[in-house]
């Protein structure tokens, strides 16, 4: 049997404040992840050095504000190991965290599953939906890595979505489902649930990527693994450009929540598997804060799976199915 490496992709995260800066330089000098019109374009390297420079000591507060790096590599890591771990038995198999932007970079995993002998590879991204500024900046990483390694590379399968899979939404509804009910044990009024997505430039959807229509999607797939009448409400997060995004923010659903006179707010971030930035810091400190300003009463954020076993499930099964073996 042929030995197969899983390559875990993630984009990653700074693991020091010092890391903050050239983290930015890298994700702004990325085309796939930031696409600016020409002639902006032929001086996007010089472009990222200004931006992220400009912006570093801001991020690299938020980044204090949540401990001083992103948990995002180290989760990663443990994940890559606790599925290898869950593989035993079903064939011979090695995992590797593989992230994009900080270490460990794609290219090290690669030479690492090769220094294995693994004969065979599976890209399995931890983007639960397509988007080319995350899957698809994650597998032209991955072409680049295996360019600079040279011809005679083994064949690398790419899984590219799994965000309608039952066995995942099961799990993500399992996990809203305890927090509604620690919602409801906490305040008497029945608690809306925020369905908070990364966002993304709107151009994105006219441009074909798929990524909007499948988190809509996701939430309809989740409404009947949830309590009947449940209120949900779909938000995007995390706006990083002056281009026109896919709305409604998130920032402002919560403010017109509290409006309407809603005061019990679960917070599910649906685009997420892992903690990081985004959550830490924008969900649970920033988005808290202002609903909180907005007379919600009681505010909590459904805990992401990180390593936990059912995520690593999930994964197991789907690099099983991959190659044809029963999960």
């Amino acid at each position: 049997m042929k030995r197969t490496g899983v390559l875990l992709l993630q984009m990653g995260g700074p693991t020091s404040l010092e890391e903050v800066e050239p983290y930015l330089v890298r994700l702004f000098s990325d085309r796939d992840l930031v696409r600016l019109p020409p002639p902006l374009s032929w001086f996007q390297g010089p472009l990222a050095r200004f931006v992220a420079r400009r912006r570093a000591p801001g991020v690299r507060e938020q980044y204090r504000a949540i401990g001083g790096a992103s948990p995002n590599n180290r989760v990663t890591v443990e994940l890559a190991d606790r599925l290898q771990k869950r593989l035993a038995g079903e064939g011979d198999f090695r995992c590797f965290a593989a992230m994009t932007y900080t270490a460990p970079r794609t290219r090290e995993a690669l030479e690492a599953a090769l220094e294995a002998d693994c004969r065979e590879l599976v890209a399995l991204p931890l983007f639960p939906h397509y988007c080319e500024a995350s899957t698809g900046a994650s597998f032209s990483d991955l072409e680049r890595a295996r360019a600079a390694l040279g011809p005679g590379l083994p064949p690398v399968r790419r899984i590219r979505r799994w965000y309608d899979r039952p066995d995942y939404l099961d799990a993500l509804a399992a996990r809203v489902r305890r927090s509604l009910e620690e919602a409801r044990a906490a305040d008497p009024e029945a608690p809306v649930l925020v369905v908070s997505a990364h966002g993304v430039p709107e151009a994105l959807p006219r441009r074909g990527d798929p990524y909007v229509e499948e988190v809509r999607r996701t939430v309809e797939l989740l409404r009947p693994r949830l309590p009947q009448g449940l209120r949900i409400e779909l938000a995007w997060q995390s706006k990083a450009t002056p281009f026109p995004w896919v709305g409604p923010a998130a920032d402002a659903t919560l403010e017109a929540l509290g409006r309407q006179g809603v005061r019990n707010v679960v917070v599910l971030p649906v685009s997420f598997v892992h903690d990081h930035l985004e959550t830490l810091y924008e969900i649970d400190q920033l988005l808290r804060e202002l609903a909180l300003g907005a007379g919600v009463r009681a505010y909590r954020r459904v805990p992401l799976f990180n390593a936990d076993p059912d995520l690593v499930e999930v994964l197991r099964n789907l690099v099983l199915e991959e190659f044809g073996r029963r999960a």
